[in-house]
């Protein structure tokens, strides 16, 4: 191919996958002699064909740019997706005025705070969460919480120090579970024992406490409230017997409570942190899910484990970005609520609501539905039928997107299985997808 042709090339691509839009300036000739190492003829040969091909326009003395319409990126040529398969909550919900007001007054305010490195998080906000843990049952100091980028870390530092000095290291991990977390364990190749939790409630422990007995079983991974993807809580009794069998081998307790704000009922459930007098439980929390995905704060109360975890944090990412923890410390200074989150909370309640109405009227009885008490997801299982991860190819030419189930355990399981992301939809307006998926699964469209 000619160095004018791979010229030419080169540029398309970029065009069509976004990374130059309409407007944008493209390189002097110059500088693209210089960068790709062509002579001048080349470089202006390789800008006239872009131009004769509609992708670029000249402009008098100011080299070219991009052509306004003149290049569809290759992603527009798909049919819009029905987001359903995000793992994120639908940002429309969000109401974020509250708290970019908080994140411009305190970079006006305290300027000397961004010169400073809080290795542990910023103090204000550390407190502040402390006392909205003594208000739900759980006696933390606020020197006792490390503030991280966001949930994810908080679970990979708690993963990371209550295995790192095993030669095979193992931990329970009740399914379906966040993928996250799955991740992680698989990035450290930590085993895992998985602990099946059925749409009933039920859960067989017997694996667990033979695995403890034994010495194979290290630890436990829990989302006692609002489990990913489910939405369902623990009941009291499956909370009492795992926490009986924690204490009784005395081993450590991850506990990733993530959607606690996002409860379709208040108060939630307690964690396993507020029984914890012996440090065992490492409490993993965030604002992700409830304030401000984009900021990235989260935090880990871990107990016994705190100065590993602050060695470990410190030696990683060293500390976690002050403006957005000073922002959220600004914005939970009178103590109540952040703005928004009830409201939040309900039009998830709502939605939950709408979403299981309108599949229940459209699938059949061998197709089971989770009872979500609070997040954002909506969790569907099978006996017999399609296989979730073949099933998705079609659903996606239709304009759907779910999460196929196997996503959610570590052994291959939930072929039978997916999940929701109940916060994008609204029946009324997509009742065609909803009878696709229904199809798909054996039941029947509303006529």
């Amino acid at each position: 191919m000619s160095k004018y042709a791979t010229l030419v090339d080169f540029f398309v691509a970029a065009i069509e996958h976004g990374s130059y839009r309409a407007g944008d300036a493209l390189p002097s000739l110059r500088r693209l002699c210089e960068t790709h190492g062509v002579g001048m003829n080349t470089a202006k040969r390789a800008y006239y064909e872009l131009e004769r091909q509609g992708y670029v326009e000249a402009l008098p003395r100011a080299g070219f740019r991009v052509a306004p319409g003149g290049a569809v990126p290759a992603s527009a040529n798909l049919a819009p997706l029905l987001p359903w398969g995000s793992p994120f909550v639908n940002p429309a919900l969000f109401d974020g005025r509250a708290l970019a007001q908080a994140f411009v007054r305190v970079q006006r305010r305290y300027p000397e705070l961004l010169a400073r490195h809080e290795l542990l998080g910023l103090d204000a906000l550390r407190r502040q969460l402390a006392r909205r843990c003594h208000a739900e049952g759980m006696a933390l100091d606020w020197d006792q919480l490390v503030i991280t980028c966001g949930g994810m870390e908080a679970l990979a530092l708690a993963v990371q120090v209550v295995t790192h000095e095993l030669a095979a290291p193992c931990l329970a991990v009740l399914t379906p579970a966040f993928p996250g977390l799955l991740g992680v364990l698989a990035q450290h190749g930590i085993a895992t024992l998985a602990l099946p939790v059925g749409l009933d409630g039920a859960l067989d422990l017997a694996p667990l406490a033979q695995g403890l007995a034994e010495g194979r079983v290290h630890g436990i991974a829990v989302m006692a409230n609002f489990q990913h993807p489910t939405g369902h809580c623990l009941s009291d009794a499956a909370r009492d017997a795992l926490w009986q069998l924690a204490e009784r081998y005395d081993v450590p307790l991850i506990e990733d409570d993530a959607y606690r704000q996002l409860a379709f009922e208040s108060p939630a459930p307690a964690p396993f942190k507020a029984r914890d007098t012996a440090g065992r439980v490492l409490y993993c929390a965030t604002f992700s899910k409830s304030l401000a995905p984009g900021y990235r704060v989260g935090w880990i109360a871990p107990g016994r484990y705190l100065d590993a975890v602050c060695r470990l944090k410190v030696s990683t990412t060293l500390a976690s970005p002050l403006p957005n923890q000073m922002a959220i410390a600004e914005l939970l200074a009178d103590g109540g609520d952040p703005p928004g989150l009830r409201r939040l909370s309900q039009q998830l309640a709502e939605r939950a609501a709408a979403l299981r109405q309108g599949l229940a009227a459209r699938l059949p009885p061998t197709v089971r539905l989770s009872r979500p008490q609070g997040g954002y997801f909506l969790w569907l299982e099978w006996d017999e039928g399609p296989d979730s991860q073949t099933l998705l190819a079609e659903a996606q030419a239709h304009g759907l997107h779910f999460a196929p189930g196997t996503l959610f355990h570590p052994d291959g399981a939930g072929r039978h299985a997916l999940r929701l992301n109940l916060s994008y939809v609204e029946p009324a307006m997509q009742s065609a997808a909803l009878d696709w998926l229904a199809a798909a699964l054996g039941g029947s469209p509303i006529r």
